[in-house]
């Protein structure tokens, strides 16, 4: 006879089940999560590289050219106005009326100022009037005799400007040229830095990135996040995270860059604007959307260890209606089992019994009755019936008949039917 398994074995093999099952889909989810997670910063950072900064840096040079570039085409008008250059040539004639022209200059164009210094003279107009003569000698007055020998045809400049009380301004400084190509003076106007920097806080709040304008020579010119403790930063080459990127800025390899500022990634597009001569520098610190990612994946995470407790549950109710369904089938399969057992040693009790007339039976030489193992005489018939699964019946065997019956025999002979039979 057999045993089942036991209560204990089948509870530790249910655990064993339970906890293999809750480590795969732990295992699993904890695989896709992690997966999902580092797909998305992934994604993320290259939609930063190759669409966010690269639209931003677009967009804001469309204001730019719009905010800034516009002064340098305002001076260019200027140098080329035929009034103003025919003033210069008729001997600078009614100072009014070139202050009424710098003037009218400023207020319809909304300059913080206007200026015209002539090359014959070395007078400085101004639309308040005669400033002063540069001479070259004076500092104050490089300005002039640096766009006097310059090659290009205007130059951005930060100085403070004398007409408004010294005031930071950027000038775009032109050159002006008589009918044949003869240098004449410079023009231009001037914007304060107060309102650039209004600008470029502008663009720091509308697309919450950090913007920066720098010269050829890696001068940092305008920035839109200065800080008190950043004024010492005069160049690029004295900024932490961007030294080590300011040689390939500077030599224009490439537009997209990253760098490390305080333990964050920083992504860094870069785009030279030809009418200034300067670097559009747009920076975004990896920050506050790897933070949504990680919060993400929290929540994720959160939601798959759910999951896996109702699957871990389920799962755990099956297998109990499972083994009770696996219990009821072996008990049905023991009783059964039982019950063949029974079946065969009753089998074997009538073989033993069956072999009992295959040995030595005592029998009547004359009535031919049979001795039992109690001691008792029975008839051969009853004997055989009782110890086996036969029975008889009755009938005459022909010697028999022609003794008893001689008449009886003769007939059936006569009538042509064999002996022996009914």
């Amino acid at each position: 006879m057999t045993k089942g398994p036991t209560q204990p074995q089948d509870d530790n093999r249910k655990r064993r089940l339970i906890v293999l099952i809750g480590l795969i889909l732990i295992t699993g989810f904890l695989t896709a999560g992690l997966v999902s997670y580092f797909a998305s910063v992934w994604y993320f950072r290259e939609q930063i590289t190759s669409d966010t900064l690269p639209l931003t840096s677009d967009n804001i040079y469309s204001e730019i050219q719009r905010d800034l570039i516009r002064p340098v085409f305002i001076s260019s008008l200027m140098a080329n106005n035929s009034f103003l250059r025919d003033w210069i040539l008729n001997g600078e004639q009614d100072e009014a009326l070139i202050r009424k022209y710098l003037h009218q200059v400023m207020v319809r164009y909304e300059t913080f100022t206007s200026f015209l210094v002539s090359e014959k003279t070395r007078i400085y107009y101004q639309a308040k009037g005669v400033l002063k003569q540069v001479k070259p000698e004076e500092p104050r007055d490089k300005w002039y005799f640096r766009v006097r020998e310059m090659e290009q045809d205007y130059e951005i400049n930060i100085d403070p400007d004398l007409a408004n009380q010294d005031a930071m301004t950027i000038f775009i400084n032109h050159r002006v040229y008589d009918y044949q190509g003869n240098y004449i003076g410079a023009t231009g106007v001037g914007l304060t830095i107060r309102a650039v920097s209004e600008m470029m806080a502008r663009y720091r709040a509308k697309y919450n990135r950090s913007v920066w304008f720098i010269d050829a020579q890696g001068r940092i010119v305008l920035r839109s996040d200065a800080a008190p403790e950043s004024q010492a930063e005069k160049t690029i080459s004295q900024i932490s995270w961007l030294a080590p990127l300011a040689a390939d800025i500077l030599s224009g390899k490439g537009q997209a860059f990253e760098g490390r500022q305080n333990g964050y990634r920083v992504h860094l597009n870069s785009r030279f604007l030809p009418e200034l001569n300067w670097y559009l520098l747009v920076s975004q610190i990896e920050s506050q959307t790897p933070a949504l990612i990680n919060r993400a994946l929290v929540v994720n995470l959160m939601l798959c260890g759910l999951i896996t407790a109702v699957v871990v549950v389920l799962t755990t109710l099956t297998i109990n209606v499972y083994q009770k369904i696996n219990q009821r089938q072996h008990d049905e399969i023991l009783a059964q089992h039982q019950q063949l057992l029974a079946q065969n040693a009753e089998l074997q009790s009538a073989l033993a019994e069956v072999k009992k007339l295959g040995g030595l039976l005592p029998i009547c030489a004359s009535c031919k009755k049979i001795r039992d193992d109690k001691g008792y005489w029975q008839q051969i018939e009853l004997y055989i019936r009782d110890h086996s699964e036969a029975d008889f019946t009755h009938g005459i065997c022909p010697e028999c008949s022609a003794r008893l019956y001689p008449n009886l025999i003769k007939k059936k002979a006569k009538d042509g039917q064999p002996p022996g039979t009914g």
